[in-house]
């Protein structure tokens, strides 16, 4: 989303050159081979246009040519060193390549080179919360806050995306404006297959199911669910896997290609394409698996491939999208109380709806706490979330928790050295000493992450506007208990939905008051935190968080229900 935000803010009101327009309107519809010819071309012709050079750049951007991405933003800032989208560009890049300080840098170029150009307020935001730059974000915040009061939201809503609304606290209906800003352009900007006519099956013919994404790869969502699509019931189910990533050659891949009945790879194909292929395979039920995450596409959805289109498990609010159907979710995510976040009819599932898999926790070592440097003796605090989910309230509490808790440490995950040195540095100016924040290092394999997991006593969610997802899930597999606190959103309320599922639902508090007292006594009830631990691998045998087979049972009749709705809704006679 980043990449069309900046493209459309700047290249719409700056293109110089019919060949802009043509290659701008190419990349929206993904074809992004034709894209950079045309851009290309129109660098050729005008080479001290910034536009051109500046679109051609957020073509190989998505293209995943960094390189080539990085000589053509230094070529455009030589043209305009003042160019806001080039530093903006440019910034994105260091960005994902790790080099958080020089994005800011850049980010900061930009806003302060043109102050009207909003593109870079909620990237900077964002970046400012990887590294845990709780005063920046704050400050950054607060400015994206002043320009939504102060302006229309024409003119603000291109500038903040879904997830960063939720992060603003913006109310419901402000929240499902954004999301619907940012889903429906697809409508504007593309063609339409259909909607493609509901499949009429026989008695015995198998509902075709496909899912769509690019995180078929070494990601959350591929690592989630790498093992689940092959538990699909084949005599009820044929299963479809439509992928628009590149092929990163990892063993999650290869095992979702291997246990589909059909992967169809997408990725080079434009939205009308990708969106023809889905329709030729007849899917009946596509399941969206990105909804406003990085690198989404959902021109393709907008298209409607498919009679029956929901979204599950890849974003954590509403989609906004008026071409998506269904959003599946369970009694805790989304609660009748939370119906009015969505624009999706909502459909919940009997137990838990992330299907995870323990495959890879099937056979844990025992790991010596030395190993990891923590103590032998203290008790072991963890969370191993991404810093950016580490907000300053969370934080806090974790600091009030350690002060009563003198006999602890906390364990949290290596994210970059920025982020070290900055949270060291909050613990001291809490009265904490910064020697009992010890950070693992990064560990490629899954299978020895989650045994290092064992050597935590209890993993202290984050509690603000965004809990743990998967980070939960990968704790309780490894047999650690997680203690939480539910907000007002689905994307605070995944970890109660988790560790209830689990069978820990003592450890599903009301209040951050509650989160810390039972934070505090379980470190001094040794005896009591051994209980939960030997209770949750009890639970493996019984919970339904741990029951994959079921859960995937629980989902095919979410699909069912969708597909039998649909056809209810068919006028008679058809």
């Amino acid at each position: 989303m980043l990449t069309k935000l900046l493209k459309s803010a700047f290249s719409r009101r700056a293109s110089a050159t019919p060949l802009i327009e043509r290659g701008l309107a190419l990349y929206d519809g993904g074809d992004l081979d034709a894209a950079e010819r045309v851009l290309g071309e129109a660098v050729a012709r005008h080479p001290h246009n910034t536009a051109a050079v500046t679109n051609l750049a957020l073509v190989y951007i998505a293209q995943g040519k960094a390189p080539e991405a990085i000589r053509t933003l230094e070529r455009a800032l030589a043209i305009d060193p003042r160019c806001a989208p080039a530093h903006t560009n440019y910034a994105y890049i260091l960005r994902a390549s790790g080099k958080l300080e020089d994005a800011i840098k850049h980010y900061r170029a930009a806003i302060a080179f043109d102050p009207d150009f909003a593109g870079a307020g909620q990237e900077l935001l964002h970046t400012l919360l990887e590294v845990c730059d709780w005063q920046g974000a704050d400050a950054m915040a607060g400015a994206l806050r002043d320009r939504i009061a102060c302006t229309r939201s024409v003119e603000w809503m291109p500038f903040v995306s879904p997830l960063t609304a939720i992060y603003l606290g913006l109310d419901a209906e402000r929240c499902k404006a954004v999301a619907a800003f940012h889903a429906n352009m697809h409508v504007r900007q593309g063609t339409t297959l259909g909607p493609q006519p509901v499949r009429a099956r026989g008695p015995d013919e198998r509902l075709k199911l496909g899912y769509f994404s690019r995180d078929f790869r070494k990601h959350a969502v591929g690592r989630v669910l790498h093992s689940v699509f092959g538990l699909h019931d084949r005599g009820r189910f044929e299963v479809h896997a439509f992928s628009f990533g590149a092929d990163d050659g990892s063993v999650y891949r290869d095992a979702i290609a291997s246990s589909v009945d059909r992967f169809v790879d997408v990725h080079a194909m434009s939205d009308e394409a990708a969106a023809r292929a889905i329709a030729d395979c007849e899917i009946d039920v596509l399941v969206d698996l990105m909804g406003h995450t990085s690198g989404s596409r959902l021109g393709v959805l907008a298209r409607r491939p498919a009679p029956v289109q929901a979204h599950y498990l890849g974003y954590p609010g509403t989609t906004g999208a008026s071409y998506i159907d269904y959003f599946i979710g369970d009694a805790v995510v989304t609660p009748p109380a939370l119906q009015n976040q969505f624009t999706e009819r909502l459909v919940r599932v009997n137990a838990c709806f992330m299907v995870t898999d323990g495959a890879e926790a099937s056979d844990l070592r025992r790991i010596a706490r030395a190993e990891q440097k923590l103590p032998e003796d203290a008790f072991v605090f963890s969370n191993f979330s991404t810093a950016s989910r580490i907000d300053r309230g969370s934080f806090e509490l974790w600091m009030q928790i350690l002060d009563a808790a003198p006999a602890s440490v906390l364990w949290l995950a290596r994210a970059n050295p920025i982020v070290v040195e900055t949270l060291r540095r909050e613990a001291r100016a809490r009265g904490v000493d910064d020697a009992r924040l010890i950070f693992a290092e990064r560990v490629a394999d899954k299978a020895a992450h989650l045994s290092r997991l064992g050597c935590s006593d209890l993993a202290l969610d984050t509690i603000g506007w965004y809990n743990g997802h998967s980070t939960t899930a990968d704790m309780l597999w490894a047999g650690v208990p997680v203690l939480t606190a539910p907000g007002a959103t689905f994307a605070s309320r995944v970890a109660a939905s988790l560790v209830g599922a689990a069978g820990s639902r003592e450890l599903v508090v009301e209040t951050p008051e509650d989160y810390v007292a039972s934070a505090v006594a379980l470190a001094a009830e040794r005896a009591r935190t051994r209980r939960l631990h030997a209770a949750l691998s009890d639970a493996r045998a019984s919970a339904p968080f741990f029951d994959t087979p079921q859960l995937v049972r629980d989902l095919e009749s979410a699909f069912e229900t969708m597909y039998a709705d649909k056809m209810r809704a068919l006028p008679a006679g058809l």
